[in-house]
């Protein structure tokens, strides 16, 4: 069998698994009615209902995705690979002439699909609310999907490492919970608190370079660049010189393949050594 054949055939039965359970639709259902309440609510006056497909509406969706994506996917991958060991299923699996590449891999995929299934399902909807209702620009709402897409393949990226390093799900979970803490909450306090105690007193440039440190700000300033009428002249336009769009995509890759490969390169060694868990 070829090796695209067998990362296909992992993939599938990932996604299968995910697909069935109830948890992921439960947090699908959850996200789908958050963004269809921002369409219909979100840039209401107060005591009056009515719909806005312009750039307030965008950009409460492009906060919702900077919260709610990433703890979606550190939640999906926070066991990963690892209740399979502890089921003893990964050492079934391994058993069969597949490496620990390919397995991985797989994994990944098959969780990535399920992950991108929910956000599909769960913003489709709310971007035929805004264009048919309102005629929002369908090809801004399509970038901003694509943005969350990649946030969410940033962030299971990093819920691989973090499930591997704690070695248990439990463990991954509370981790998980804080990595969420920290690059929703905690990261953008400590940068306003550095402009408000040293004004004027940081370049641009590294305030820029420290933005990048953290996916979720990238995912904004991709936004910003992506979906123009949800950009605004307040907020971190107005701190840091502008990014070429290749360079935010380039440092969101990154974020997806630097997790892969340490998490990869900790599950090669323990499970040769046996001591995945």
């Amino acid at each position: 069998m070829r090796r695209i054949d067998v990362v296909a055939a992992i993939a599938r039965q990932e996604l299968g698994d995910r697909l069935r359970n109830r948890w992921i639709w439960t947090a699908g259902a959850l996200l789908l009615i958050s963004a269809l309440a921002i369409a219909l609510f979100g840039s209401a006056p107060v005591g009056v209902t009515r719909l806005d497909g312009g750039g307030l509406t965008l950009a409460s969706l492009m906060n919702l995705s900077a919260y709610l994506v990433p703890l979606l996917a550190l939640v999906l991958g926070a066991g990963a690979i690892i209740d399979e060991k502890r089921r003893g299923v990964l050492d079934l699996v391994l058993v069969y002439p597949i490496s620990t590449g390919e397995y991985f891999t797989g994994v990944f995929i098959g969780q990535y699909l399920a992950l991108a299934a929910a956000l599909v399902l769960s913003y489709g909807p709310t971007g035929v609310v805004l264009h048919f209702a309102v005629g929002a620009d369908a090809v801004e709402f399509l970038l901003l999907l694509g943005s969350a897409l990649l946030l969410g393949a940033v962030f299971l990226a990093i819920s691989f490492l973090v499930s591997i390093l704690a070695k248990d799900r439990s463990r991954g979970m509370a981790s998980s919970l804080l990595v969420w803490i920290v690059a929703v909450f905690i990261f953008d306090l400590v940068l306003v608190g550095g402009l408000v105690l040293y004004p004027g007193q940081v370049p641009a440039a590294l305030f820029g370079s420290l933005l990048l440190l953290n996916p979720i700000d990238v995912f904004r300033l991709l936004c910003f660049k992506w979906v123009g009428s949800a950009a605004t002249p307040l907020g971190l336009s107005t701190v840091m010189p502008p990014l070429p769009t290749a360079v935010l995509l380039a440092v969101l890759v990154f974020w997806v393949l630097v997790p892969l490969v340490l998490s990869h390169g900790m599950f090669r060694r323990r499970v040769a050594t046996d001591r995945l868990v």
